[in-house]
């Protein structure tokens, strides 16, 4: 498979894309951090409207790779810069108005079938390990009076999600919902437990066909100042 196809961008992705482009008053000036920046789209998106700066945190070379080619490609590379490593550890103290990811979150341990990386997409039996990584890393790196802009899927579990933002003096509140397409390949890797609960309660079946509800999710601080 080649580059362009090994990171195409996803239905999340292009959720999280419109979000920004409905929202510019948020993005401008802001010091942006993408965890995760794959193709580079969002990355891209953020300083075309006119981030003051923006960081992509990305574990894989060739999505850095990627992402160097597009920002080139756009002449957004001024106020870029690249930093391949896991999540938060190569993040020292730096703080961010503006936080936007979309993670690896599938119900799975490993996906075959997609053609694409080990890490693009498969979070564990509940598909929390990434989330919660975060999660825990953003409350030491949210500027205050800063967002941060997250996919989750619906089998994340919203409440567990509300939960621990609480613990950390965040909160975490659904700014809208939509879904997509859930591939065959996909299905089949499913943690059974995960497909069990929440069938008909955000994976839906017609006919043949298989959806999966997943919810673009904002979270700030409790107290402004934190």
């Amino acid at each position: 498979m080649n580059e362009t196809n090994l990171f195409s961008p996803s239905e999340y992705t292009a959720a999280l894309l419109l979000y920004l482009r409905k929202h510019p008053a948020r993005v401008q000036s802001s010091r942006a951090l993408e965890m995760g920046p794959g193709s580079g789209v969002v990355m891209a998106t953020l300083l075309a409207l006119g981030a003051q700066s923006a960081l992509g945190i990305e574990l894989e070379a060739l999505a850095v790779q990627a992402t160097q080619k597009l920002l080139d490609q756009e002449g957004l590379q001024a106020n870029a810069s690249l930093l391949q490593g896991d999540m938060w550890a190569v993040c020292g103290d730096a703080r961010f108005d503006l936080v936007v990811t979309n993670l690896p979150q599938f119900a799975a341990e490993h996906i075959e079938g997609d053609g694409r990386l080990p890490t693009w997409s498969a979070g564990g039996a509940d598909g929390r390990r990434c989330v919660d990584q975060f999660l825990k890393g953003l409350s030491r790196h949210l500027a205050p009076g800063g967002l941060a802009v997250m996919t989750h899927n619906v089998f994340l579990d919203f409440a567990k999600t509300q939960l621990m933002a609480d613990a950390l003096g965040l909160q975490a509140r659904v700014a809208y919902c939509a879904s997509a397409p859930l591939p065959a390949y996909k299905l089949a890797s499913m943690s059974p437990e995960v497909l069990a609960r929440f069938t008909g309660l955000g994976i839906h079946k017609m006919g043949d066909f298989w959806f999966v509800d997943f919810d673009l999710v904002e979270v700030s601080w409790k107290h402004e100042g934190a």
